[in-house]
């Protein structure tokens, strides 16, 4: 027989079997298998993602040439400063 957790209902938070927990209305009872599904995976399936992960393309181009410069940025308050007795 498969150890037996108590899982509640509005957060999915899991504890171990307990009588009192279990008679909550909040929590439902549940086998490791759904507490712990991480615990029941098959190695074949291990190897497939293995593999799967391997078969990715190539690198990304995080080359940064073909990126513009920003253009330079005056305030306007010290433009209107600098612009100050020039002839309009």
């Amino acid at each position: 027989m498969s150890t037996m957790y108590i899982r509640v209902r509005k957060d999915g938070f899991v504890y171990d079997w307990n009588p009192i927990l279990a008679k909550n209305p909040d929590c439902e009872v549940i086998t490791e298998e759904e507490a712990y599904p991480e615990r029941f995976i098959q190695p074949a399936v291990v190897e497939q993602v293995k593999l799967e992960r391997k078969k990715r393309k190539g690198a990304l181009d995080l080359g940064t040439s073909d990126i513009p410069e920003a253009p330079p940025y005056t305030s306007p308050e010290l433009a209107a400063e600098a612009a100050r007795g020039m002839p309009a």
